[in-house]
């Protein structure tokens, strides 16, 4: 996938919270970036699948998570 740097600004604590989230998981700062903004995209999916279906909230946020599986076993290859 390909990649694309970005500059941010953030408030000291929130610099301090990403910094410790790195360290703690072993990835880049931008990884959890990455995974926080893709969270908050799938919390998007979820509420856009129950606005046009008649699923409950359990059953949209599997079918979302089904899909973002795919997606990224699609990216992968």
């Amino acid at each position: 996938m390909a990649r694309r740097r970005v500059t941010l600004d953030l408030d000291d604590e929130v610099a301090s919270i990403l910094e410790a989230s790195a360290a703690d998981a072993r990835v880049s700062e931008g990884e959890i970036v990455d995974r926080a903004i893709r969270a908050i995209d799938l919390r998007a999916l979820v509420a856009r699948i129950r606005e046009r279906s008649d699923l409950d909230e359990d059953a949209a946020l599997r079918l979302a998570s089904e899909e973002l599986r795919a997606a990224r076993s699609e990216r992968a290859a």
